[in-house]
């Protein structure tokens, strides 16, 4: 394309022109063609608006039989990188620091993990590449999406916009299912939604630029449980883009009518996950009530039927997990308790917490009865009696056939059938250990041999667990209960060893309160302050945080 016309011969561009743009070079801005273009002797692109036609087939060039710019970029090694500022030896705009600090650090986190990124291909598009090695690339075919953001639907957004997005599309999305198989994968169906809401679109990529931080945090050393800061314009776009959503939020809710309820459902849940990514601290209660308050208003719904039931399921999940630790009125009721959650857990087999619907249920009846101990109305001995039946339920839940409905998948995962297997018992061996701290009076019925047995079998089912697994980031509440059980250094020592790992894998901020949660708990228990059971600890604490 030749430079635009409205641009004088011999004086200077406002922006870079289109192939240094490409390609994260400094472009010298000259007119009508810049120098490097004509030393490198290529066409120059101009610094003029420049129409594609996606799918289209190039008749010359590099892209000579292609029908898109990937092909410029090769698909088994990271995505290309910009050239820092102090290399380049002048100063960046405000904007083109923004966009430099973005592509700068992606690259530089992300290209340890294969092709697990985005590629950025000028201004016009985003494309995410695809990975001979399904191994490292789970989602094995970008190609096969059908809203890769190639769409021409994303072209007017900004360029900082679509990076978040198509992050959202590469790399968060996988965190929401336990198996980001192409096409399967409900959440990444929200893609094209975000041209028509602009909340869902604020939402997803304060979610994304949280992620991108929290990844780009460096450790502070190769022992440290700590990091120290990520580039701090990552930063600032996760708190602009949450400030918007949570302006826009009150008139949404005004018009709920008039609003898709499942995009107003989905963008309350991101707005949780957006603040379990941060921190895992405080506001997340707020919204995950609001997020029940809008469940009880939902029409039919208008988009994927496993979309809404995905995030539903989400939003059930979280709430489930929220009792188990945090105390609650003997009058408060929720949305929740009256929902078919149950039957809507049925449904989402593909489900990020990778846990039996069944012990679910065991562990919100568990945690609704331990914060019925206190009250004048339920004897002991009651208390007692339906705490040995949730905990024998939870010890006969048949976790291989739970763990053998889901087989057909794709040889990319190598025996899911285990890894379910392996996870769903730890969260039996989980909720098991947690019922005995939450109703302390079946220290009465069960002996500490009991527990002791039950400790040594969850942590070798941890151990059985690798790094790599899919479902690896399903064991953040497993392990805390465990942490919470144990007594000795040695296995506190392990436990918080393995939150790191954790954290390596999914950094998301809730795994740094959990740890935090479990040093203040066991330094009660050193102290001798402690309850008799770390459940009511724990929730005398009143933390508010969530572990999921």
């Amino acid at each position: 394309m030749a430079p635009s016309a409205d641009i004088q011969s011999g004086g200077a561009a406002d922006k870079p022109c289109h192939n240094c743009r490409r390609r994260r070079l400094r472009c010298d801005r000259k007119v009508p063609q810049c120098s490097k273009c004509a030393a490198r002797g290529i066409e120059c692109l101009g610094y003029g608006q420049l129409f594609l036609w996606t799918g289209a087939v190039a008749s010359r060039g590099k892209l000579a039989g292609q029908k898109s710019s990937a092909a410029l970029y090769p698909t088994t090694g990271p995505p290309p990188r910009r050239r820092s500022r102090q290399a380049s030896g002048s100063v960046a705009t405000p904007s083109e620091a923004g966009s430099e600090a973005i592509a700068d650090v992606d690259a530089d986190v992300i290209s340890s993990h294969g092709d697990d990124a985005f590629v950025v291909s000028g201004d016009t598009q985003l494309v995410c590449p695809t990975s001979p090695n399904p191994l490292e690339y789970e989602y094995e075919n970008e190609a096969s999406t059908p809203w890769a953001l190639i769409d021409p639907i994303f072209q007017d957004m900004k360029y900082s916009q679509r990076q978040y997005l198509g992050y959202f599309s590469s790399r968060l999305c996988r965190d929401f299912v336990a198996y980001d198989i192409p096409g399967h994968n409900p959440f990444r169906n929200l893609l094209p939604l975000t041209q028509a809401h602009p909340l869902l679109r604020q939402v997803i990529i304060a979610a994304s630029a949280a992620h991108m931080y929290n990844r780009a945090r460096p450790w502070l050393g190769p022992d440290s449980l700590d990091r120290g800061h990520g580039p701090k314009q990552m930063l600032v776009d996760a708190l602009v883009a949450k400030q918007q959503v949570l302006q826009m939020m009150p008139s949404a809710l005004q018009s709920i009518d008039s609003i898709d309820g499942d995009v107003l459902l989905a963008s309350v849940l991101f707005l949780i996950n957006v603040e379990l990514i941060e921190s895992g601290k405080q506001n997340w209660k707020a919204h995950l009530d609001g997020a029940g308050r809008i469940m009880s208003l939902l029409p039919a719904s208008s988009v994927d039927a496993s979309l809404r039931n995905y995030i539903i399921s989400d939003c059930f999940v979280y709430y489930i997990l929220e009792s188990t630790f945090r105390p609650s009125a003997a009058d408060s009721r929720s949305f929740f308790d009256s929902c078919q959650g149950m039957e809507i857990l049925e449904k989402t087999a593909n489900s990020y917490y990778c846990c039996p619907p069944e012990l679910l249920e065991i562990m919100l009846t568990a945690a609704k009865l331990s914060n019925k101990i206190s009250a004048e109305a339920v004897s002991p001995g009651m208390v007692t009696t339906a705490g040995v039946t949730l905990f024998n339920r939870a010890q006969n839940i048949d976790v291989i056939a739970w763990a053998r409905e889901v087989s057909s998948l794709p040889s990319i995962y190598k025996d899911p059938v285990l890894s379910r297997f392996r996870v769903a018992s730890g969260h039996r061996l989980g909720t098991c250990l947690y019922i005995l701290h939450a109703i302390p009076s079946l220290d009465s019925v069960y002996s500490d041999e009991m527990v002791d047995m039950l400790l040594e079998e969850l942590q070798q089912t941890l151990i059985s667990i690798p790094d790599d697994d899919a479902n690896y980031k399903a064991t953040a509440w497993i392990t805390f209960v465990f942490g919470a059980s144990v007594k000795t250094t040695e296995m506190k020592e392990w436990v918080i060893d393995r939150i790191k790992r954790l954290m390596l894998e999914s950094p998301w901020g809730f795994l740094y309160a959990a740890r935090d949660a479990l040093h203040k708990l066991w330094a009660l228990q050193a102290e001798g302050r402690g309850n008799r059971s770390w459940v009511q600890s724990l929730r005398d604490l009143d933390m508010d945080f969530l572990v999921v």
